[in-house]
């Protein structure tokens, strides 16, 4: 359960409701980067998606690859492309699944705790969606290399992502496993009702006090 307010959520609807706005957020920042781009006749571009679909993943894991297949349906809308394209774009954004591994083997924990491993995350899941990318579209004779090096070109989506997730680590509970945050809300609001209830935390005393309690004990004894 989670406090949201004064009312009291469960877990589902909590992780509903951060799911949604998730998703909303990825949308809303691939249209207003599309538009941009269009608008001011852009030479450059970035994808947010690698960073978004990675902060879920940490949240709460396999769902994070629907995040994955929208984004890469949604970019082949907005840029009218093919349905070869449509396909390649799919297929080669869910291969950020297989980050799925290193989650589970190395810890989230621990990914989350080490700003190089953090960074790493973003630059392998990168990768592989690249790899995806050019192995689909050389699957429907395009050449590898050809392939492989127009999205290379996208050189600004990993550095961006790199900067969004060592932010997002800093920032309490955005970048780590959304039940073990809320656990550990859990054990810390208790952990406070325990000091305020049998008075464990330390008191500030001025000298004048003291004086007068050392004197109260002395007059006792």
């Amino acid at each position: 359960m989670r406090k949201n307010g004064s009312k009291l959520i469960s877990l589902r609807q909590y992780r509903l409701t951060d799911l949604f706005l998730f998703a909303a957020i990825l949308v809303g920042f691939e249209l207003i980067i599309h538009y941009a781009f269009i608008a001011f006749r852009g030479e450059f571009t970035f994808s947010p998606m690698v960073p978004i679909v990675l902060l879920v993943m940490m949240r709460w894991g396999w769902p994070s690859v629907f995040y994955a297949v929208v984004d890469g349906a949604l970019y082949c809308l907005l840029n009218g492309f093919s349905a070869q394209t449509y396909c390649a774009y799919i297929v080669g954004n869910a291969c950020i699944m297989l980050m799925l591994l290193p989650f589970k083997f190395i810890g989230k924990e621990k990914i989350r705790s080490k700003w190089y491993l953090s960074a790493l995350t973003v630059i392998v899941g990168w990768l592989l969606v690249i790899l995806g990318r050019t192995s689909l579209a050389a699957c429907f004779g395009v050449a590898f290399q050809d392939a492989l090096i127009w999205q290379l070109l996208d050189c600004f989506s990993p550095v961006i992502g790199v900067v969004i997730i060592l932010i997002m680590r800093k920032l309490d509970g955005m970048f780590e496993d959304q039940k073990h945050y809320l656990i550990r809300l859990d054990e810390e609001r208790k952990e406070k009702a325990r000091r305020d209830a049998y008075g464990d935390e330390p008191i500030d005393i001025d000298e004048e006090s003291l004086a007068v309690l050392r004197k109260d004990d002395d007059e006792l004894y």
